[in-house]
């Protein structure tokens, strides 16, 4: 087994509770941990033979650039559940966070974590 770790995936979202937040898309940041059985890339070399990472970053932009809802948890175990699926991931763990609020809330960090 083995993990790939991929921090802050810049997509936009139209994601939200308030008024402001339903018209546009906003700036979340996604971090993924994928692990998953990396003997067979190990032996051969082929990317073809494990998951490219670059394919993953493309889903990830192209799922969130479709999803249209309230909650960042809703997201995150929707997002996680379509990756795992998708690439046949063994288990995933992923992050959101939401900086837009944080300086207007007095927060250092808003995060949302799932697990599949």
């Amino acid at each position: 087994m083995g993990k790939i770790l991929l921090e802050g995936i810049e997509v936009m979202v139209r994601i939200g509770l308030l008024e402001e937040e339903l018209y546009a898309p906003q700036d979340l940041l996604v971090s993924l941990e994928i692990e998953n059985d990396f003997s067979k890339i190990a032996k051969t070399d082929e990317v073809e033979d494990g998951i490219d990472y670059r394919d993953v970053v493309d889903h990830v932009r192209k799922f969130s650039q479709a999803y249209d809802g309230k909650t960042l948890e809703r997201y995150a175990a929707l997002l996680a559940e379509d990756i795992k699926r998708h690439f046949d991931a063994k288990r995933i763990c992923l992050s959101v966070d939401k900086p837009r609020y944080v300086k207007k809330l007095g927060l250092r960090q808003i995060r949302v974590e799932v697990e599949r």
